[in-house]
Parts: structure tokens; sequence; C-alpha cells
């Protein structure tokens, strides 16, 4: 604790987060109660548990050294993944506009390789080719045994549990079954082809990315793992503040249709650069790609039940 209250990125991410807390209530009258609850709730909370669990554990591998001109890869590489989260799906659905109206299964399907190729492939391949870098160097070549053992299995079935009871009883993801809207059959086959959709979709897609690219060659440039934890939370926010200030704010709460730019990225700060401290904290402990993959499904997993019954006909 006395290392992480001493940390210069901790102190920095504390204080933006507070300057930002203070203008968002000041200027947009943004209510502080929601990000206090996900601070503590999600960011304190969830982290606890993550800490808790993977105390003991010992890393598979250990990242390799910054490498010469790497912080100028990098930043090219996260400005690049910026524009594809502004703007990069848009550009999908006009390209495949009649069979993103006239199937969703083909949609589904359209989506999913889209994101293996613009978060992981093309990323990969620009780490392999500037650097030489291998699929072990970002945890893709772990062996079974080193996955399914003892540790791993409390970390998994407690973060599981947290965020299962956390999604059933505070988020409304979890709405349509508690409203009913969800039979008990389509539970038992929709959870489990779901969650190996998901640890597919947003599993490895958003942990290799953000954990095993992002936050590990952070780590390793400011030669701190918690520098590259708080630094990669405050990017994965600000990644989408363009998309909230372009598009809108959809359906996510208290950020509204249309979202000043001062709104987007304040939202982005506070709620978004939050969420993902706990996969950040397990990632850093275990380097166990598969492990945060199974775990981040977990995330999406009754909140997109009911789409995805409906979706490949699961009734």
């Amino acid at each position: 604790m006395k290392q992480l209250l001493r940390n210069p990125y901790f102190i920095g991410y504390i204080s933006l987060y507070i300057v930002v807390l203070v203008l968002m209530v000041l200027i947009e009258h943004f209510p502080a109660s929601q990000s206090i609850a996900v601070l503590l709730i999600v960011g304190i909370g969830f982290s606890s548990v993550a800490c808790a669990t993977s105390k003991s554990s010992v890393a598979l591998f250990v990242s390799k050294p910054a490498q010469k001109r790497e912080g100028v890869v990098l930043i090219l590489i996260l400005v690049y993944i910026t524009v594809i989260l502004t703007f990069g799906m848009d550009q999908v659905k006009l390209l495949f506009s009649q069979q993103f109206s006239d199937s969703p299964r083909a949609k589904e399907i359209i989506t999913v390789v889209y994101k293996l190729l613009f978060f992981v492939l093309l990323p990969y391949l620009a780490y392999k080719i500037t650097f030489k870098f291998k699929l072990s160097d970002f945890g893709l070549a772990v062996k079974a045994q080193e996955f399914f053992t003892k540790r791993n299995g409390v970390i998994l079935t407690s973060m599981a549990l947290v965020l299962f009871l956390f999604q059933f009883f505070l988020g409304n993801g979890a709405k349509p079954l508690r409203d009913g809207l969800i039979t008990g059959e389509q539970m038992l086959i929709g959870l489990p082809l779901l969650y190996i959709l998901l640890i597919v979709e947003v599993g490895l897609v958003e942990e290799f990315f953000f954990r095993a690219l992002v936050q590990s060659r952070l780590a390793a440039i400011t030669r701190s793992e918690i520098g590259g934890i708080f630094l990669s939370a405050l990017f994965f926010g600000l990644a989408h503040a363009p998309g909230f200030y372009l598009r809108g704010g959809g359906t996510l709460e208290n950020l509204g249709p249309h979202p000043s730019i001062f709104m987007s990225v304040g939202y982005s700060i506070l709620i978004l650069s939050v969420a993902g401290f706990f996969l950040s904290i397990i990632w850093s402990k275990t380097r166990n790609l598969w492990l945060v993959m199974a775990i981040h499904a977990f995330v999406d997993l009754l909140p997109g039940l009911l789409e995805f019954n409906r979706t490949w006909g699961i009734s």
C-alpha cells in the first residue's frame, strides 16, 4: 500500500480524477454520486477481490524490456485504435449494410472478424515486424496446465461470483433476467454458448490489446507495473471519448444524446477508466491472458444474453 501511495502514476491519476470530478459537477452538473459509486464498487471493491485472490500468484512470464523507439510505435498504435474505435464500426456497417440489415447472425460474425483483425492481428503484426515479438511475449502461448491450476480456479470463481452478483442486483444488464424475460431453458442453452463467444469477442479482443499489449508495454516503458495499470486505464477511457462526442452517449446513463467534448472526456475518465482496474491487477500478478479473457467474458454475459438468444433463435 505504501508503494502504491508513493507512486507518481497513482498520484497523478487520482489528482486528475479529483480535478475532473469537480469540474464535471460544476460545469456539466454531472451527479458525483454515480462516479463515486463506480469508483467504490468497481474500482476499489472489485480490485480488492482481485488483489486478495491473486496475491500469491506467480507471473507466467516476464515481459520484454522496453525496445528502442518503442514509445513512438506505441503512440502510433494508440492513435490508430482511437480512430478505429471512433470510425471503424461505422465503416463496417456501410460496407456490409445489407448483411447488417438482413441478418443479425451475419452482423455478429462480421463484427467478431472485424474486432479480431483490427484489435488483435494488426497490432500483433506491428510488434512482430518492428520488434520481433512472438505470441509468447503477449501470453498467447500458455499451456493448459498453466491455466487449470487451483489458484486460477479461485481467482476465476471469485471474480465470476462478484460480477454475477453485481449484474443481478445492481446492473441494468440483468434486468431482462430479473423481469422473467429469459426462461430457465434459454439460460441453460444460451449462457454456455454466449460465454464461449464472449471469450473471443470481448475477452481475446480487449484483453490482448489493452492488457497484454498496452498495459505490458507501458509498464516496460515506465519501468513500473503501477504505471502500466493506471496509464492503460486512462487510455482505455480516453480512447472512447471521440466516439461519445461524435455519435452521442446512446444508452449510457447521464451522458446524453449530444454530449460536449468535455462531458465526453470527463465521463471517459470518471467511469470507463475505472472499469478495468481489477482485470489489470490480475494480469499484472499472473501474466495469464487466458485467465483474464475468461474473467472478462463474465462482465458481458448476463447483459448480452437476451439479445444473443434472439439472434440465434434460442427459445
